[in-house]
């Protein structure tokens, strides 16, 4: 498979409608908002959303200057006919790579944490005052059991790597990230997984 990479961490915000913007009676569309895979062509256009339950949608607008085959992760604002999607926004998402050898533990505040088939996905409200903040999972222990039909099952405690990197907490901001399941070496898809996150509030732990 090819490597999921994240767009850069800005929004990026395609024009709703035109200068006729300003008249009360413009409507509006609906704009749904989904963390999504989004697949680019040999061009580098942006050409496909692959959803975490497998859904697909093609790409309507045009929307060139990506990498060519490749995959990016983000957070996608659209609005779809059930075939085709058309983006109006785009937000980066953060894949969590292993970072057991350097784990950082510095607090954030959680907004959210939920799986789905293929990622742990993370809405998080870090302090900053605009400086780089480093992103990853630690894999803190892999527990095997032995199951009375004598398989085996196990289960994987992870913490979020998250280091301030020296930026001042001045105020909060949202950041989104997902790991990707099969990262975590020792489990299966469908393994329990633990996830620690250090909040400015102590630990809070996600049965996933």
């Amino acid at each position: 498979m090819k490597k999921i990479t994240c767009l850069p961490l800005l929004v990026f915000i395609f024009s709703l409608c035109t200068s006729s913007c300003s008249d009360d009676n413009e409507v509006y569309p609906s704009i749904v908002t989904k963390m999504a895979d989004i697949y680019t062509n040999a061009q580098g256009d942006l050409k496909k959303l692959v959803f975490d339950d497998e859904r697909s949608l093609t790409i309507s607008n045009y929307l060139p200057g990506y990498q060519k085959d490749a995959i990016y992760r983000a957070l996608c604002g659209y609005t779809s006919d059930g075939h085709f999607a058309r983006l109006y926004q785009l937000m980066g998402v953060n894949i969590l790579r292993d970072s057991t050898t350097i784990a950082w533990r510095d607090p954030l505040n959680t907004v959210s944490v939920w799986r789905t088939k293929r990622y742990i996905n993370l809405h998080l409200s870090p302090k900053t005052q605009g400086g780089r903040h480093y992103w990853g999972f630690i894999t803190d222990s892999i527990i095997t059991s032995t199951k009375a039909d004598g398989q085996t099952s196990s289960h994987a405690y992870i913490s979020l790597h998250h280091k301030q990197n020296g930026d001042p907490t001045s105020y909060s901001e949202d950041v989104y990230a997902s790991l990707p399941v099969d990262s975590i070496k020792g489990i299966e898809a469908t393994s329990p997984i633990t996830l620690r996150i250090q909040t400015f509030d102590g630990i809070r732990a996600f049965e996933l």
